[in-house]
């Protein structure tokens, strides 16, 4: 059994390969990766990409919109800080190239800038601090081009009060054989989810933000012209909706 608990580093929340194979194993098993092709087909027809177009998925997990954004044309690069994460990625997702990198420190001089970042299935709000979280934005911005786009998808408080519909405390839900323990905070926007499958445990934590946080963050960093949808396709966003978020360099 595997139980990750304590953070690495003062300045994320988890273990740097928290999201490593026993998560990826668990994430299919909820079928978090069900819709990746489809949802890779509609944010290039969102954003009207064209063959070419430069994109790196900064924390790209074990590649899968990598290997989708090159089957459409894209020059796809993705970046994460976990090795064990990368190293899955070079295994299940050949093709593109990956880089084990700390999102909020500046990239090796061949890395970059991007016609447009992506930063998806909630793969924001690490961060120890607030502070933390909007440094990773900042980082964010200078990796893409000016006019660039940034496209995030991630749960807002919203959606997370809508599917847990508590205002406080602990839900545990059990799915397909994942047993879920989440304990949330609204007043600090944390998150604590503890996943089981078969003997392994995963502790995630995340810190979730009011969609108008998350638009304001985004223009104090410089990006503009925030546009925010309930999916891929540019429907307007529903509470029970992850929130897609699309803005200009």
């Amino acid at each position: 059994m595997t139980d990750e608990t304590t953070p690495t580093s003062e300045n994320v929340l988890n273990e740097v390969d928290t999201y490593g194979p026993a998560y990826m194993r668990i994430a299919e098993r909820l079928g978090g990766y069900d819709s990746t092709g489809e949802d890779a087909a509609a944010m290039i027809e969102l954003l009207d990409l064209r063959p070419g177009t430069t994109v790196v998925d900064a924390g790209c997990g074990f590649g899968r919109y990598c290997a989708a954004l090159l089957e459409h044309g894209m020059e796809a690069t993705g970046i994460d800080i976990s090795p064990a994460a990368i190293a899955e990625a070079e295994k299940r997702s050949p093709g593109p190239r990956y880089l084990v990198a700390d999102l909020t420190r500046p990239l090796p001089d061949d890395v970059g800038p991007f016609d447009v970042l992506v930063n998806l299935y909630s793969s924001y709000g690490y961060g120890a601090t607030e502070a933390e979280d909007l440094d990773m934005l900042r980082a964010f911005h200078a990796m893409v081009k000016p006019g660039g786009k940034i496209v995030m998808q991630l749960s807002d408080l919203a959606r997370s009060r809508h599917r847990l519909r508590t205002d406080e405390g602990v839900v545990v839900r059990d799915t397909n054989g994942v047993t879920e323990t989440l304990d949330v905070d609204f007043s600090t926007g944390r998150l604590h989810v503890r996943y089981e499958l078969d003997g392994d445990v995963v502790h995630s934590r995340i810190r979730m933000y009011e969609q108008e946080r998350l638009e304001q963050m985004l223009r104090d960093v410089g990006f503009s012209d925030v546009q925010a949808y309930g999916d891929f396709s540019g429907a307007p966003k529903r509470p029970e909706d992850r929130l897609v978020l699309v803005a200009t360099a």
